[in-house]
C-alpha cells in the first residue's frame, strides 16, 4: 500500500480487554526497536472506556479507564475502530491529531459524505453530528489508541453516558449521513484506502 510501511490488519469482532493488552505489548515492542508497528482495524464487543479527561464522578462501575485523551466513549457492533500503533512521522502532536481528522474525512468521502472536524480535535462530523471520535495517547513518540468510526450503529448505548462530555443525541453514523446502509466490509475497505495519512511525511491537511 503506497506510503504505508506497516502492516494493516483486520482483527474482526473482538473484546476490548485483549486488544488493549496486545496494543500495549506492541507499543513496547516498537519502542524496543522490534518492528515498525501495525495499524489494527477492529469491531469491538460492547464496552465503555474513559480517557484521561473524564471527571471522577463519571467513572462508574464497568467503565474501563485508559491512557488516551478525551472522556467517555462507547465501542460496539457497527463501529470500526482504527489503532495505528506506530511511531509518529513527525514529532508534532497537533500534526498527529490532524492526521486522524484527515483519515475520518477520507473514510466519509468514500461514501459521498462531506465531513468537517471539531475545533478541539476530538472528532469528525457530518451535517453537525459526530460520526467519528478521536482519542490517542503518545508515549516515546509512538501512538496508542486511535479513532472510532460509527458505521451502522444502534444509537441506544450512547444515551447511557455523555460521549466525550457531549449530548448523546449529537452522535450519528456514516450510514445515516450517507442515506444508505454501509456494511462493515465497505468501511474496512475505505479505511485501508485512507491509512496512508498515518505515514505521509507531508502535512495531511
Amino acid at each position: 500500500m503506497s506510503g504505508v510501511s506497516v502492516e494493516v490488519e483486520w482483527l474482526g469482532r473482538a473484546a476490548y480487554a485483549p486488544v488493549l493488552a496486545a496494543m500495549r505489548e506492541l507499543h513496547a515492542a516498537v519502542r524496543r526497536g522490534e518492528g515498525p508497528g501495525r495499524i489494527w482495524l477492529v469491531e469491538h464487543e460492547p464496552v465503555y472506556t474513559a480517557g484521561r479527561a473524564t471527571p471522577a464522578a463519571d467513572l462508574h462501575h464497568g467503565i474501563v479507564p485508559v491512557e488516551r485523551g478525551g472522556q467517555i466513549t462507547y465501542h460496539g457492533p457497527g463501529q470500526l475502530t482504527v489503532y495505528p500503533i506506530v511511531p509518529l512521522p513527525r514529532r508534532d502532536l497537533r500534526d498527529w491529531l490532524r492526521r486522524f481528522e484527515a483519515f475520518g474525512q477520507a473514510v466519509a468521502a468514500a461514501f459521498g459524505v462531506a465531513a468537517e472536524v471539531s475545533v478541539d480535535g476530538t472528532g469528525v462530523f457530518a451535517a453537525g453530528r459526530k460520526f467519528a471520535s478521536i482519542g490517542v495517547a503518545v508515549r516515546h513518540w509512538i501512538s496508542l489508541h486511535g479513532i472510532a468510526v460509527n458505521v451502522a450503529m444502534d444509537p441506544a448505548p450512547w444515551f447511557a453516558v455523555r460521549p466525550c462530555g457531549r449530548p448523546p443525541d449529537l452522535m450519528t453514523d456514516l450510514s445515516t449521513a450517507a442515506g444508505r446502509p454501509i456494511a462493515m466490509a465497505e468501511a474496512v475497505a475505505a479505511a485501508r484506502g485512507a491509512v496512508s495519512v498515518f505515514a505521509a511525511t507531508a502535512d495531511p491537511l
